[in-house]
């Protein structure tokens, strides 16, 4: 959808919810800024302060039910997510809902995050982990249906696509390549072999699936909540964890680093997950962190740099951090 798509369904849904619209406060795309998948609006709804999120994305969501069924289940005194007054589903990849406004005075983590912010943001995710689903509230699609390494390659190979053709966009205009062959296949190669290894025989497991930072807003020490349940779907085990590191520092940590100083955010992430793996309790997880982030450091070059919207400097730049870093973790130098 285009903005113009997205201010006359806006309008629809307004005059039939009686939702009074305020101001745009944050636009969603999908990898390419002309491409957006949600909008999301600040506003009143029946006399409360509320927000309205349209989507129409490109993979499949169930937002307002995944979120409904969180809220549902969840036991938790801590960590709690917004409330739907009401919502619509119109196909598997679109629809929207009004929800509850957070608490003025909440403020969401930034990334990255301090090495304090960690220990605390890592103490949200036990709780999380312990109170969120263990079931779908669905039927699981085909994809969620495949094992672990299947499952990762799916992803992989779309993701492949999209960067291929910016590639090639960039080739004919500029007369240049993001992907240079004849480094990037060998590396490709050797991210998927491990890939094809570590998952092989580890399970999937019903997650958030896009739990970081950016995700949680703190109200006090005791209070949190949990937003954009977008994501909720079949996950391989230990892709939560390698998210959260690709989210805080992999995207969110300064790309022109010295790619030995850059490594260390990576390092001391490991080892606070290390930590938390004492309660998690899953098997062989050094071989297990190690490939969940050779798979976001493949999905990031693929979709995250070479298939975005970025300066072909920083592109060039963040392809070559994370070559240094897939090598080192393929040879187990972290």
């Amino acid at each position: 959808m285009n903005d113009k798509d997205y201010k006359i369904l806006v309008n629809k849904i307004c005059k039939k919810t009686g939702f009074v619209l305020d101001k745009i406060i944050y636009k969603g795309n999908y990898y390419k800024k002309a491409e957006i998948r949600n909008t999301i609006f600040s506003g009143t709804y029946k006399n409360n302060p509320a927000i309205l999120k349209i989507y129409n994305d490109k993979r499949l969501t169930d937002e307002p039910l995944s979120l409904n069924y969180f809220n549902k289940k969840n036991k938790s005194k801590i960590l709690s997510a917004p409330k739907i007054y009401n919502y619509e589903i119109t196909s598997c990849r679109a629809g929207w809902f009004i929800m509850e406004k957070l608490p003025e005075d909440g403020k969401f983590f930034k990334q990255p995050l301090s090495q304090k912010e960690r220990k605390e943001f890592l103490n949200i995710y036990l709780e999380y982990k312990k109170h969120f689903p263990k079931k779908p509230h669905r039927n699981l699609d085909l994809a969620e249906k495949l094992n672990s390494a299947e499952f990762h390659l799916f992803r992989i190979h779309r993701w492949f696509e999209l960067a291929v053709i910016r590639d090639e966009e960039e080739y004919l205009k500029y007369q240049r390549r993001i992907l240079e062959p004849a480094e990037f296949i060998p590396i490709y190669r050797k991210a998927i072999k491990i890939i094809k290894k570590e998952f092989k025989n580890r399970k999937m497991v019903w997650c958030h699936g896009h739990f970081k930072p950016h995700e949680i807003c703190k109200i006090s020490n005791n209070e949190y909540y949990l937003i954009d349940f977008a994501h909720t779907k079949m996950y391989p085990e230990g892709y939560e964890l390698g998210f959260i590191i690709w989210a805080d520092w992999l995207m969110g940590a300064d790309w022109k680093l010295d790619y030995r100083e850059w490594k260390k955010g990576i390092q001391e992430w490991i080892a606070e997950m290390k930590i938390v793996n004492e309660k998690l309790k899953i098997e062989r997880f050094d071989s297990l962190i190690r490939a969940s982030l050779v798979e976001r450091s493949l999905g990031t070059i693929l979709a995250d740099i070479t298939a975005a919207d970025r300066p072909f400097e920083e592109k060039e730049r963040r392809i070559k951090l994370l070559y240094k870093l897939i090598d080192d973790l393929a040879n187990k130098k972290i």
